[in-house]
């Protein structure tokens, strides 16, 4: 799954993706800023049919924090 999210990051920031750990901020991604975040969001909602609440969105900091919402998908 964390190859999945690497691949999806990749094409969002259109640059290549170091290898990510579950503890990889978000933020520390090259090209990284809040709206490339919201893509992130919106991209990952669309791929893995889910809707995050604005609690969820808020509180997704970490690659781990993405991987627990997907992991807990019904």
């Amino acid at each position: 799954m964390i190859e999945t999210i690497r691949e999806m990051l990749a094409e969002i920031l259109r640059r290549e993706v170091p290898t990510l750990t579950p503890e990889t901020p978000f933020e520390t991604l090259p090209g990284w800023d809040s709206v490339v975040h919201l893509s992130i969001l919106m991209e990952a909602e669309r791929r893995f049919g889910l809707t995050f609440t604005a609690a969820q969105m808020i509180g997704m900091k970490t690659v781990g924090d993405l991987l627990v919402l997907l992991e807990a998908k019904p």
